[in-house]
């Protein structure tokens, strides 16, 4: 097995829209490359879509009320489906998304833009910023300046829908909402506003699209809705707005009549079949968005890290469940290379015994030659494969140090290990300064690693504190399997 290209190949994900009443998978399934003139290399797709009924009170709302059973059915899907080894981008219901556009000055650095939506987030959201997840990203739909989005969900909710997964054994990259998914999979014409309806089982909501920028979204429990014209006014109010804003005729599209763009309809599953096509925009939406390339995913992902971090995250998991299996493989044919030998070597001796006491003793048959040569050849493998792992660093004890020596309230993002003689390097982010000078102490104090540095900045930042530690091995050869 070549371990580099388990950790580099390609990632392959798919996309799960999650409801009350249903689950719903779709993902690309490559067919073959074609090379044009010996030049240009296409690889052909099929998309492949599954529908699975969720029971009642599972989800309710977007909020997960049975965790276990909701793993369960998604463990079942993933297995039923053959994606054990897919990522996964998540979409759930909009209902407990709060979303808003933001606009700021048109600046040409992006940590600038980065620190005047940390602003907004501060002092513009009806949140506290400790229970909440945030995501944002710039719409580029402003004549002038920047508009960016900003989407928040509770920190409980975004938790539930984690464990869920990890308990279903599926890697997530990202959560967003049904309204991010649709904005990519849905047939609209460009530059032109539309406003859309979608009617859930609890709620409804009203939104508009432009060019693929969700440019306003309201949610509307279904207690509210007493009267039969609620929604008609609502949507009468908000298209008055719209058009007032942005100078354009707002075009109004129920969701149930969308269509899908037409580079997913050529062929099966989908067809001309409005209906048909209306249902599976939200996963498909979720699968387009896992088709882009690794590093350039920058839309939102209300998670406690980005799209980008997660997939360096869990490509590092993989990395370290994969070098405990192979540990655990070795010592375990040590043990048993060592009890055949131990058996081998007493059955020899019980002979010999024999023989000197004067007990006739049959002569070594050809077998016994034979597992003796085999015997020989265990053992010089043997020593080849103590050998190797004499050489190969075994990093879970440096990993389980770290992890034993994290305090609450500090979250890691990266570890970075050059190699196992250079300065390593630990980025992530503290709930506040004294919780991060906590966590310096308590690595200065470990066994196993010295030179602890954290560069002091940020000093006006008073929570959420970005931090990079470095430090190196006191002494290297502790790592090594003796």
């Amino acid at each position: 097995m070549n371990i580099f290209n388990l950790l580099t190949k390609e990632k392959k994900v798919a996309g799960i829209e999650i409801s009350d009443l249903v689950i719903r998978v779709a993902y690309f399934r490559r067919k073959k490359k074609i090379v044009y003139n010996n030049t240009k290399e296409l690889e052909e797709k099929d998309l492949v879509l599954s529908e699975t009924p969720l029971p009642a009170k599972i989800v309710s709302g977007g909020v997960i009320l049975n965790k276990e059973l909701l793993g369960k059915i998604l463990k079942n899907i993933w297995r039923k489906e053959k994606l054990n080894k897919r990522y996964a981008i998540v979409s759930i219901q909009e209902d407990k998304i709060y979303s808003r556009n933001f606009p700021f000055p048109k600046t040409e650095n992006k940590e600038h833009l980065k620190q005047a939506v940390s602003l907004a987030v501060d002092f513009q959201l009806p949140f506290k910023k400790e229970n909440i997840y945030v995501g944002w990203e710039n719409t580029n739909t402003a004549k002038s300046g920047v508009e960016v989005l900003i989407s928040t969900i509770p920190k409980n909710i975004a938790d539930d829908y984690v464990k869920v997964m990890d308990s279903a054994g599926i890697s997530i990259l990202a959560l967003e909402s049904h309204l991010s998914s649709i904005s990519r999979s849905i047939l609209l014409k460009e530059g032109e506003v539309t406003l859309i309806t979608k009617n859930n089982q609890n709620s409804t909501t009203i939104f508009s699209l432009k060019d693929k920028a969700l440019l306003f979204s309201r949610t509307i429990p279904s207690i509210i809705i007493n009267k039969d014209n609620t929604i008609s006014d609502e949507i009468s109010k908000i298209k008055n707005y719209l058009e007032s804003e942005t100078m354009l005729k707002i075009k109004e599209l129920p969701l149930a009549k969308a269509q899908a763009k037409n580079e997913y309809t050529k062929g099966a599953p989908l067809n001309q079949n409005t209906e048909t096509q209306s249902k599976w925009l939200i996963c498909l939406g979720s699968a387009i968005r896992g088709e882009i390339p690794k590093g350039k995913d920058e839309q939102i992902s209300l998670l406690p890290i980005g799209t980008v971090e997660a997939y360096e995250y869990q490509k590092s998991k993989i990395f370290i469940t994969l070098m405990r299996n192979i540990i655990i493989g070795v010592s375990l044919f040590f043990l048993l290379t060592f009890l055949a030998a131990y058996l081998f070597i007493f059955s020899l001796s019980e002979t010999v015994n024999r023989a000197e006491n004067g007990i006739p003793i049959t002569p070594v048959s050809s077998d016994v030659i034979q597992k003796e040569s085999l015997i020989k050849e265990v053992n010089s493998l043997t020593l080849v494969s103590q050998a190797i792992l004499s050489t190969t660093p075994n990093w879970s004890l440096l990993i389980d140090e770290i992890n034993s020596r994290t305090t609450n309230g500090i979250i890691i993002l990266n570890f970075r290990v050059p190699s196992i003689k250079d300065t390593m390097n630990i980025t992530g982010v503290s709930k506040d300064r004294e919780t991060l000078n906590l966590f310096k102490k308590s690595l200065q104090e470990s066994t196993y690693i010295t030179g602890v540095e954290l560069p002091i900045n940020n000093l006006e930042q008073k929570e959420n504190i970005p931090f990079s530690i470095s430090f190196h091995l006191k002494d290297p050869s502790i790592l090594y399997y003796k």
